[in-house]
């Protein structure tokens, strides 16, 4: 059964990625009179970057079609594991293939959000759905739909590259082109166990700690370069205001100059009428006037 931050992490995630942050403050403000552990616990969701959450909407609008990563990722291991070569090449087809499938799901929820689907999000998006194949732990992060960043394949996935490129050698019906030799020699297992290097534990965490810095700086990035086109969209609008504004105050002023010049006119017609009018009532007095003297 969920527990209360289940549901609220669920709602949050599935928001527009733009409403998160305000949402997230909601709830935290509302659980932390009653529950201040939980209010903590929703505040401390991060807002997903543009890749985690396009990620996130497409396993919540096509869970079918990424519960088969999973699928695909065990099919994967287990042809691995017996060695099958044409399995593990067709499976990898099928892998590719679904990617892309995903891929174009998260353009199309990109487009109709209004949100720019660029190359970076699109390789964060990518690397995010090959690592769902990569291992059951990332495929039950992706299909939670709550990711708050992208996912980086994992290097224990190199082994896919080394089997395909092995798998011919396996399936060969007769022995190789070479000279005759008077004893068959030991198999040996080269695919399933290569040569152990002394520095090779050492050398795959500080590959994988760099991978991990290199995906915590692109998301970083990624979230700078978001903010900063959302805060230049809004300072486009606002220009577009201002211009809008700047105009009808241009002609405002020209109308105000206009009836200005209207209503200086009116005055002095008024003011010529006021002494046409004096003119004729003193004339008109004078001939009242004379008329009652005679």
């Amino acid at each position: 059964m969920p527990s209360r931050f289940d549901e609220v992490a669920d709602e949050l995630y599935a928001l527009p990625r733009d409403e998160f942050t305000a949402a997230r403050t909601e709830r935290a403000k509302a659980a932390k009179a009653r529950r201040p552990d939980l209010a903590k616990q929703i505040g401390g969701l991060r807002k997903p970057t543009v890749a985690a959450w396009l990620v996130n909407q497409v396993s919540r609008r096509h869970a079918d079609d990424v519960g088969q990563l999973a699928d695909l990722g065990e099919q994967l291991r287990s042809a691995h594991q017996k060695l099958a070569g044409n399995d593990l090449r067709t499976l990898s087809r099928q892998r590719n293939e679904l990617i892309r499938k995903l891929s174009g799901f998260a353009s199309t929820i990109a487009a109709e959000a209004g949100v720019a689907y660029s190359d970076a999000a699109e390789r964060q998006v990518e690397a995010t759905f090959e690592a769902a194949v990569s291992t059951p732990d990332a495929a039950a992060e992706v299909l939670a739909g709550r990711l708050s960043t992208a996912l980086t394949p994992s290097s224990s996935e190199d082994w896919l590259a080394a089997a395909l490129a092995a798998s011919p050698r396996t399936k060969t019906s007769g022995p190789p082109p070479k000279k005759p030799a008077p004893k068959k020699p030991p198999e040996k297992p080269a695919a399933t166990k290569p040569r152990k290097d002394p520095d090779a534990e050492r050398r795959r965490a500080a590959l994988d700690e760099a991978r991990e810095k290199l995906a915590s700086a692109r998301n970083d990035r990624d979230e700078a370069r978001q903010a900063m086109q959302e805060l230049s969209d809004r300072a486009e609008k606002a220009a577009a205001v201002v211009t809008d504004l700047r105009e009808r105050l241009d002609e405002a002023v020209k109308e105000e100059r206009a009836l200005r010049k209207e209503a200086f006119g009116a005055r002095k017609a008024l003011t010529a009428a006021e002494k046409a009018a004096d003119e004729a009532g003193r004339r008109l007095e004078e001939m009242e006037s004379f008329g009652r003297r005679r």
